[in-house]
């Protein structure tokens, strides 16, 4: 293969150098710098009064497992085998990943193999001099390996590498944020069904309370102490108690549907779960250090943070195309005017040397792609901050609404005794014939709603502590 000699180099060199500074100048310029936003640091989020709490440790990976539940366990492992999104999720992975590969192959030497062959003839008046031309037609070949390499100087495959390293970080978050998502939302249907079936305990409760009364009545009626009016009324009750009560049937078979979708199963799977046990719940707590390491326990705050890193690095490779394109190309092989010839002594071929492309006039492509890149930067970062302040949010929501609870449910379950009471009295004084069915039908109503309200803020807890989990990230670390 033909090759340079020293003494070509040495007589050359000069006039690359000169070249070389002559490339320079006549890229095309680079237009002023725009200042790029800045994320926020997590010191600049106050949040020690709102998130003060008790200590408590982060949520483990599998953290619905402290619940106690197995067939909540059992259908967390199933939503997280068959599940599409979770697939789907993990295939835009697999895709990030692939271009981390893509990226780099820009470093590397190109090499292929070209070869033909074919019957030719050449014009006779195109030849110098005319009778060098070969007569006729004559089968020609050409055998060779060609190269080329891009010379990085400027750094533009490194920041296209960097940017797709940092987008399939990103895509590993979100796969993590995919896993969280499906497991809460497993998670929080089977409390949502618990919290049904609490409820149709107080449906039942009222169907029998109200038959009581109306049994009651009736009596009184047939001892002419009431009257029709007050035995209808009194009827209507039962029969309005099991219309609610079919109303929550329905919504417990709509649950279980959800839940069976969600495990990505057919609706017969929702017909084999179960009324949920009583679950283990621990004492409400916060973890240390809230909201920085929040930055690394969120799966949505860390896709966020990578794709701010991404967007940087892709501001740097529009920056790198302002310079020259720099490669070293080549070919070696064989050639010859007849293919019998083509490897005999003398048929080898070669090339060697750089290639330049230098960008002069692009009509203001590369100054709007830099705008652009410049632009998605500043807008990654802004929604980095936006996922950050979201997610303290989410924290603090959770946390308030844990604190309150406690308090909430005392004065709901006192409320719920003094109606009690006052339902007894009612009933005794009517029964005495010392109050009218009025007044046992208002107790009967007041403690037939707070019955309801305690059975709502017991089922409460067990899904405020599953949003909490959500907020908290469910157990994930990042990078």
């Amino acid at each position: 293969m033909p090759s340079l000699s020293a003494a070509a180099l040495r007589r050359h060199g000069p006039y690359l150098a000169a070249a070389s500074a002559l490339v320079l100048a006549a890229c095309a310029s680079l237009p002023p710098a725009q200042p790029a936003r800045i994320a926020k640091a997590p010191q600049a989020y106050e949040a020690a009064h709102t998130l003060a709490a008790p200590a408590a440790e982060w949520p483990a990976d599998a953290w619905w497992r402290g619940y106690g539940d197995t067939q909540l366990n059992a259908l967390e492992d199933e939503a997280l085998k068959g599940s599409p999104s979770l697939a789907a999720a993990e295939a835009r992975l697999r895709r990030a990943q692939a271009q981390i590969a893509q990226a780099r192959s820009a470093d590397l030497p190109r090499v292929s193999l070209g070869a033909s062959a074919a019957e030719a003839k050449q014009s006779y008046n195109a030849g110098i001099p005319p009778a060098f031309v070969p007569h006729g037609y004559n089968d020609i070949g050409r055998l060779a390996l060609d190269f080329s390499w891009e010379l990085d100087f400027w750094g533009r495959n490194r920041a296209a590498v960097a940017a797709a390293t940092s987008e399939a970080k990103a895509a590993q978050a979100d796969a993590a944020q995919a896993r969280l998502t499906l497991s809460t939302a497993v998670a929080s249907t089977y409390a949502e069904l618990a919290r049904l079936y609490a409820q149709r305990d107080v449906a039942e409760q009222a169907v029998r309370l109200r038959q009581e009364t109306s049994d009651l009545v009736a009596r009184r009626v047939a001892n002419g102490l009431d009257t029709r009016a007050e035995s209808e009324q009194a009827r209507a009750g039962p029969p309005t108690s099991k219309a609610e009560l079919s109303a929550l049937d329905e919504q417990i078979a709509l649950t279980r549907n959800a839940l069976a979708a969600l495990v990505g199963a057919g609706p017969d799977r929702g017909l084999a779960i179960a009324r949920p046990g009583a679950t283990t719940l621990k004492p409400f707590g916060l973890p240390a250090n809230l909201p920085a390491d929040l930055i690394g326990r969120r799966p949505d705050v860390v896709a966020a943070k990578w794709r701010a890193e991404a967007a940087t690095a892709r501001t740097r490779q529009a920056k790198a195309a302002f310079y020259p394109d720099i490669n070293l190309a080549g070919f070696v092989g064989v050639q010859s005017l007849y293919l019998d010839k083509l490897f005999s002594s003398g048929s080898d071929i070669g090339q060697v040397g750089p290639a330049l492309r230098l960008p002069i006039f692009e009509g203001g492509a590369l100054r709007a792609g830099l705008r652009g890149a410049e632009a998605d930067r500043d807008a990654a970062v802004a929604a980095y901050d936006g996922a950050l302040t979201q997610a303290l949010r989410e924290v603090a929501d959770a946390a308030a609404s844990e604190k309150a609870l406690a308090s909430r449910l005392t004065d709901a379950r006192s409320a719920l005794a003094a109606n009690e009471n006052a339902y007894r009295i009612a009933r005794l004084r009517y029964e005495g014939q010392l109050s009218t069915y009025q007044s046992v039908l208002l107790a009967e109503q007041s403690v037939l709603a707070q019955r309801r309200v305690v059975a709502d803020l017991e089922s409460r807890a067990f899904a405020l502590d599953i949003a909490l989990v959500r907020a908290l990230g469910g157990g994930f670390t990042g990078a």
